[in-house]
């Protein structure tokens, strides 16, 4: 599992971004949830705080850490040029 606590633009949909860190992350994604969802001190205005737990699997072999750091940076890379999101802390 790996965390990914994001800063979103209000104006984009919770489901708009869950379509592009699917679309991003590659077919080891096997799961995507929003656990925690923050609006307010320390938050740009303008934006919310977005917290998704991705969850990798492959059934053919063991992941490695590489594997997973490739797809979590090409979904940060994807989530910022598409929709102006960016990682938190």
């Amino acid at each position: 599992d790996r965390d990914l606590a994001l800063l979103v633009p209000k104006n984009v949909p919770a489901g708009r971004v869950g379509q592009a860190i699917r679309d991003a992350a590659g077919s080891l994604l096997v799961d995507l949830q929003i656990f925690d969802l923050y609006e307010g001190r320390g938050i740009p205005e303008g934006h919310r705080s977005v917290a998704y737990r991705l969850r990798y699997q492959s059934h053919e072999r063991t992941l490695t850490d590489e594997d997973v750091e490739r797809s979590v940076t090409s979904v940060t890379k994807r989530l910022r040029e598409e929709l102006g999101v960016e990682p938190r802390g």
